[in-house]
């Protein structure tokens, strides 16, 4: 390795170090979503309802209650997840429309209305903010794309546990 000796006794050092990382937690506080969809889509735009999937790590997702309204459903729910302090960690966010009847192509109702990732704040730190959803969309020239849909206004802390 480069003129460097590496030991047993090194590697094991190394492992123990990451296997007593300290560990932390993430406190979220999902406050409302934003500008989510156009009030021309629908004339009972009030009885929308909408959902909120959070999670860091797959496997630990936070799903929040179902908000009605239009157009900046609000949930106000705190929700925590494990994190640790070394590695870069993002909060992912996905905002759905359920038991929607007017979108295309949906059998079970459910629309993703967009989505973000956040990097998590350092250890002990707060930050609060607006953040863009953005949808995927399919375009016929690139194959590709996404078009911005609103945002959703959370607070994060981090802390030692």
């Amino acid at each position: 390795m480069f003129g460097k000796k590496v030991t047993t006794r090194h590697l094991k050092r190394e492992r123990a170090m990451v296997d007593e990382e300290p560990r932390a937690f993430l406190s979220v506080k999902l406050i409302l979503a934003q500008d989510i969809d156009r009030a021309t889509m629908n004339l009972k735009g009030y009885r929308r309802r909408y959902q909120a999937i959070l999670w860091v790590c797959r496997g630990d997702e936070y799903i929040t209650d179902i908000a009605l309204g239009l157009p900046n459903p609000c949930w106000n729910c705190i929700s925590h997840f494990p994190v640790g302090i070394y590695e870069p960690y993002f909060l992912h966010v996905e905002v759905y429309r359920i038991g929607s009847k007017s979108d295309p192509g949906t059998s079970n109702g459910i629309v993703l209305v967009g989505k973000t990732r956040i990097p998590v704040p350092k250890l002990d730190h707060k930050i609060c903010g607006s953040y863009v959803l953005v949808k995927p969309t399919y375009d016929a020239a690139s194959g590709s794309g996404c078009i911005a849909e609103g945002q959703v206004v959370l607070g994060m802390e981090t802390r030692r546990l």
